[in-house]
């Protein structure tokens, strides 16, 4: 087995540098919308190549962006979730999902940047194309639907897997939308511990709530 390449610490730089722009951009004009070429020109990296090699295309450079703000909201999240005791509430689980989200992107300046590009992807999942983000910066959302699915057995598989997608999107959308257009002055942390406590009282209901209908059996 051959030894992992040693990255140089101008080349992890030069990465940091055009995750920081193509942010930037993602957020502001839509990740659909910016180039590729036009990431590097704002970034001033005069080698041309430098983003196709260190990401190889734009679902690369957008699962870099996704990743590297993944990180500390998924230890955020699993703080919060081992916080709780083995018989905490579906609500009191569905709260730390969303609050590890809310709390760690209305305290980082890159908060808002990150729910607008999250909630793209949400809304377009096939921006990633073939990427995926890494499994272990989305552990906390596992160990969560873990817990909501032994909270719900009277809830199918397929709906509940399609439940806990939504609740993700609802959470998503609101919370990108809250900081868009929340006056700075009105974006306080009671305002948005208000937000979280709606969110996961609807999430909660929409979860638990007895199947309409019954799968059909494969």
């Amino acid at each position: 087995m051959s030894a992992p390449r040693t990255i140089r610490a101008d080349a992890l730089t030069t990465v940091d540098e055009l995750i920081d722009v193509a942010e930037r951009l993602f957020a502001s004009e839509g990740v659909e919308n910016v180039a590729l070429t036009r990431i590097v020109a704002v970034s001033g990296q005069k080698n041309r190549s430098a983003l196709h090699y260190h990401f190889g295309s734009r679902g690369g450079v957008l699962r870099a962006v996704l990743d590297r703000r993944l990180g500390p909201i998924n230890v955020r999240r699993h703080a919060l979730l081992d916080a709780l005791p083995a018989d905490a509430s579906p609500y009191a689980v569905v709260r730390a999902e969303i609050a590890a989200l809310a709390e760690t992107c209305f305290e980082e300046p890159w908060g808002a940047d990150y729910l607008s590009i999250l909630a793209q992807v949400r809304f377009h999942p096939q921006l990633l194309g073939e990427e995926q983000v890494r499994e272990e910066n989305i552990s906390s959302l596992r160990l969560a639907g873990r817990r909501l699915r032994a909270a719900a057995p009277q809830v199918p598989e397929p709906q509940i897997r399609r439940r806990l997608a939504w609740l993700a999107d609802s959470a998503a959308f609101a919370l990108a939308r809250w900081m868009r257009d929340t006056p700075a002055q009105r974006r306080t942390r009671a305002a948005l511990d208000a937000l979280v406590d709606e969110l996961s009282t609807y999430g909660t209901a929409g979860l638990l709530a007895a199947p309409a209908h019954q799968e059909p059996k494969a």
